[in-house]
Parts: structure tokens; C-alpha cells; sequence
């Protein structure tokens, strides 16, 4: 709360969130019931979890989804400035306008994505269904469904929230759950090994911690504070970025440094800085955001068919030529472009075309090595367990 308030108070230039949807979907004060119940019901779901649950693994799978979804808006809203336009002209004075009208005074229509109201509520009911006293009570199930999708819907006909914040935080509540209450879970023996204090604490995993940091500053840098024409900061910033790489690469070589969650942290770091650095030059070059979906494709076929193989790697094992030749070309062409000196149009097409042939030749070898991987971990399993198939 301390931070989101220290976010509503910077006062900056917001990117509107808006879909033609928006505009298909009427206002309705009544909406204020269940958009105004959710602070009950996430209040009283972490009670119940704190307090009540008979067991730790269910509470600490909530108040993890509850965190990462927080953080990520937190950190969306610090680096890309975001807010709507949807509120209607209130007129009347019956008791529910008046509520919507307190509404709107006490809640800025900015930092709205993705909305948190939804994502909060949803993992609420996500947690409740996964408990098995709840689960029993079919009408508390029932309610408990309604409820929640009452208060989605409440954030768009009460127009405190655009269509696209709603689906992105579903999205990323798919995620949260995928992670929490499948993939740890089902892996618990492989994360007890990974988190450990000396598999955290080694300098290359700062350093590629502290390369996180510097793609979010430089996002925040361009999309909060319009600093895209200043190519000497870029060029210090990206090459910052490149030399961090470089030197937790090398010391991720050694040893004593190698390490799971170290691999996990560079892939994260990677995607990372190759997204923020497309959602930079999209304003700029409108060819870049075919280069982001082909990115997004890539990236979302590899974390739902490919987190098998990804887990299970060997720790010691590089990364594919492929991938690093792709992530060269990648940074180059980032440095012409943002930081470099004007170039043609049709030079600036070239060069972000070599990025997606690169990216797509990557992906397509990412295909087959997923597939391999696959079908070895498969026939490993196989013969630890006798009678398995596939």
C-alpha cells in the first residue's frame, strides 16, 4: 500500500488503456455492491488462511499469488504509466451513484493495469476451491463463484477498469496458479534443492538480479519520463545491461557459482530485457510489434510445453548457440536503433527483420530440443516407474 501510494503521487504523463469493448459495455451502479464486497472477502480469505486452515502449504500457495501479482503491478505500474478514460458524467442522487461518486473521488482512474481488484478476487476463489472444508460446502462453493464473478464484472460496468486490464489479470492469474498450485507442488523435492541460501547468494545471480533492476529502470526511463531522444543515457543503459550479461555469464562458468536457480534467474533476465527493450521501440518503429508477437508466441509455447525440460536441465549445461546468437543480434540491433544515429526507414525494417529471423530460427530449434527433452524425460519416468507409460 505504502508504494502503491507513492506511485499515485508521482504525477506523470499515463498511457490510456482503452478497447472498443469499453464502449460496448453499459454503466450500472449497482455494481458498487460486489465491487465494494471484495474488500471483505480478500480480508476474509487471508484470515481464514492465517487463522483457520488446517494446514501452512495452502496458505503460503495464496499469500505467494497475492505477492507476485502485487509486485508485478507495482512494478507495470512504476515502468509504464497507465490509466483510463472510461468514467461517465454521474448524475442523480440515489444512494448508489453517491457511492460511486465517493468512489471516484477516493480512487484515481490511473495505475489500472492489470487490475489488481480482479486478480485478488479471483485468486481468492482459486484458494478457497483448492481448500477441501470449502470445497464440501457446495452452496459456499456456489456463492463463493458468483461473488467472484460478480466483482470482475463490477470493475467494467462500474468503469473503473478497461476490458484489457480484466484479461490481463486472468492471465496472469493462470500463470500464479500454473506455478503455485501445479508446478511447485508437483516439484517440490527439485525447488527444496534449489532454494537454498548457497545456491542464492552467489555473485552472478546478484548480478543477473541487478540486470533485472537495470531493463525495469530503463523502461521506466523512456515510458515514464519521455526520454527517448536522449541516446547518450540509452546507449549507457543498454550497454550497462549488455556488460552485466557478459560478466554474470562468465561467472555463472565457474563452479563454485553454478547453480538451478541461477540458470532460471538468466532465462527470466533475458526474457525480461528482450521485452522491455521491444515495448521501447514499438512508439517508434511499428514493425517491431510483429517482433514482439512472434516473442510472445515463442515465450508462451516454451513456458507451457517446455517448463519440463527447462526444470530438469542440467544446471552445468550453457545456453544453445542459437540462443546466444539470437540475443546478440538482439542487443546490436537495440543499440542502433535506440541509441545510434538516424537511420532510413527501410535500414531500421532490415535490421528488425534479421531479429525475427533469428528469433524464429531459435524458436524453431527450440521445438525439436523440447521435444527431444521431452521424450527422454518421459522414458526416464517410465522406468523409475514400473508399469507407466509415457
Amino acid at each position: 500500500m505504502i508504494s502503491f501510494m507513492l506511485v499515485e503521487k508521482i504525477s506523470t504523463e499515463t498511457h490510456l488503456i482503452h478497447s472498443f469493448v469499453d464502449d460496448l459495455i453499459p454503466f450500472c451502479e449497482y455494481f458498487i455492491i460486489p465491487y465494494v464486497l471484495w474488500f471483505l472477502v480478500v480480508l476474509g480469505s487471508v484470515m481464514y488462511f492465517a487463522l483457520g486452515s488446517p494446514g501452512k502449504k495452502e496458505y503460503y500457495q495464496y499469500m505467494a499469488t497475492l505477492g507476485v501479482g502485487m509486485t508485478l503491478f507495482l512494478i507495470i505500474s512504476f515502468v509504464y504509466p497507465n490509466g483510463q478514460n472510461l468514467r461517465p458524467e454521474l448524475t442523480g442522487e440515489g444512494p448508489f451513484i453517491q457511492a460511486v461518486q465517493l468512489l471516484y473521488q477516493t480512487d484515481t482512474p490511473t495505475n489500472i493495469f492489470p487490475s489488481i481488484h480482479v486478480f485478488n478476487a479471483v485468486a481468492c476463489c482459486v484458494a478457497l476451491l483448492n481448500n477441501k472444508k470449502c470445497r464440501q460446502n457446495k452452496i459456499f462453493t456456489a456463492g463463493n463463484i458468483v461473488l467472484t464473478v460478480s466483482i470482475v464484472l463490477s470493475t467494467m460496468f462500474l468503469k473503473q477498469h478497461s476490458v484489457e486490464d480484466v484479461v490481463t489479470a486472468l492471465i496472469l492469474n493462470v500463470i500464479c496458479y500454473q506455478i503455485f498450485y501445479r508446478i511447485i507442488p508437483e516439484n517440490m523435492h527439485k525447488f527444496e534443492r534449489m532454494l537454498t541460501r548457497k545456491q542464492i547468494c552467489t555473485a552472478s545471480n546478484l548480478l543477473t538480479v541487478g540486470r533485472l533492476a537495470l531493463a525495469l529502470v530503463f523502461m521506466a526511463l523512456i515510458e515514464r519520463y519521455r526520454l527517448m531522444g536522449e541516446k547518450a543515457l540509452l546507449a549507457v543503459m543498454l550497454l550497462a545491461i549488455i556488460a552485466v550479461d557478459i560478466l554474470a555469464g562468465k561467472l555463472a562458468r565457474r563452479p563454485e557459482q553454478v547453480s538451478d536457480i541461477g540458470r532460471l534467474l538468466e532465462l527470466l533476465a533475458d526474457r525480461v530485457c528482450q521485452f522491455v527493450i521491444l515495448s521501447c521501440l514499438i512508439p517508434k518503429y511499428s514493425l517491431a510489434k510483429m517482433l514482439l508477437v512472434l516473442f510472445f508466441i515463442k515465450e508462451s509455447y516454451t513456458a507451457v510445453l517446455g517448463w519440463r525440460v527447462i526444470l530438469y536441465a542440467d544446471k552445468e549445461a550453457q545456453s544453445p548457440w542459437y540462443d546466444t546468437m539470437t540475443k546478440a543480434v538482439f542487443y546490436i540491433v537495440a543499440l542502433i536503433l535506440l541509441a545510434g544515429p538516424r537511420i532510413p526507414a527501410s535500414t531500421a525494417g532490415i535490421l528488425i527483420g534479421a531479429c525475427g529471423i533469428c528469433m524464429m530460427a531459435a524458436f524453431v530449434m527450440n521445438i525439436e530440443e523440447i521435444r527431444v527433452a521431452e521424450e527422454k524425460f518421459r522414458h526416464s519416468v517410465g522406468e523409475k516407474v514400473p508399469g507407466r507409460i509415457g
